[in-house]
């Protein structure tokens, strides 16, 4: 396969993820009007798995789901379960723009970490995109004119959890099993979430059960989805069209929910975007340079 075509079915793949990720987010929002995010937590992880199984089981690759590196996966795991819970709160109180807004500040929290987790020099180009984009936020919270809801603190804590699972994936992505982080990132979900589920769990209704069904096999469905995107194409070109959920942020909560993001929404997300846009534009150029070869001394 050409190197456009991979790059090209790359990205056809990332577009597709995020609307998978997307249209999930919708519908546990409108779950949420009427059960525990806990409980939606816990029975979406539960049908998320089927398709990671399925691949796994069709795939004709020896299963291997014992992980090389035990510690760094068992703390991604929690990562990104803590992701999901914050995210799954966030979208349970707030706008999806709202949400989506300080979610997308998990590339600006990578940047601000990468000097003490990775030993990456972070130059003054990246540090000002950093500070640009949490100025992004400050105009959507408005600390001391609005009411910061606990939604805000579910999105924020969950774009730091995304974060550093990031930081821990590019320290181990490329000599761990794609299976073995698939495989206990369902498991540790299913654990966290199952915890609680004798203090969550209330009779589902069946629509609401086929929906939260939707929902985990979406979700799961875009978790294969993004690893085959960035299997074919560079992370630098894949991560951008996470922020094409801002688009079906605007869709779905206008259509089912009657939202309207107003100005400094938009203008916060902006801010925010434009930043995660900069950063990645600047590690692109960065790895260049890095790859070329180096003039011989006069």
């Amino acid at each position: 396969m050409r190197a456009g075509d991979r790059i090209g079915r790359g990205i056809i793949f990332s577009v597709v993820t995020f609307a998978f990720f997307s249209s999930a987010d919708a519908a546990v929002k409108f779950l949420s009007g009427g059960y525990s995010v806990l409980l939606i937590y816990f029975v979406t992880t539960t049908f998320a798995a089927l398709p990671i199984a399925a691949l796994v089981w069709f795939s004709g690759r020896p299963i291997v789901i014992k992980p090389r590196f035990p510690k760094a996966v068992l703390i991604r795991t929690l990562l990104m379960a803590m992701d999901t819970f914050g995210a799954y709160l966030a979208f349970s109180r707030l706008p999806l723009a709202n949400a989506y807004t300080l979610i997308f500040a998990s590339p600006l929290i990578v940047t601000a970490l990468s000097p003490w987790l990775l030993g990456e020099a972070v130059g003054r180009h990246r540090w000002s995109a950093v500070v640009v984009g949490f100025l992004g936020i400050l105009v959507v919270l408005r600390p001391g004119l609005v009411p910061l809801d606990i939604g805000y603190f579910g999105a924020f804590g969950s774009a730091c959890a995304f974060a550093v699972a990031l930081i821990i994936t590019r320290q181990i992505g490329g000599r761990e099993s794609d299976t073995a982080m698939l495989f206990w990132l369902i498991v540790g979900k299913l654990i966290v979430s199952g915890v609680f589920l004798p203090i969550s769990f209330v009779p589902v209704a069946p629509f609401d059960l086929m929906l939260m069904a939707l929902v985990g096999l979406l979700a799961g469905s875009a978790h294969i989805c993004i690893v085959q995107a960035f299997k074919l194409a560079p992370p630098a070109t894949v991560a951008p069209f996470q922020y094409t959920q801002m688009l079906w942020a605007a869709f779905y909560g206008f259509l089912v929910f009657g939202d309207v993001p107003d100005a400094f929404v938009l203008t916060g997300s902006g801010l925010v975007i434009a930043s995660g846009l900069y950063i990645l534009w600047r590690e692109r150029v960065r790895h260049r340079q890095d790859r070329a070869p180096k003039s011989p001394p006069p």
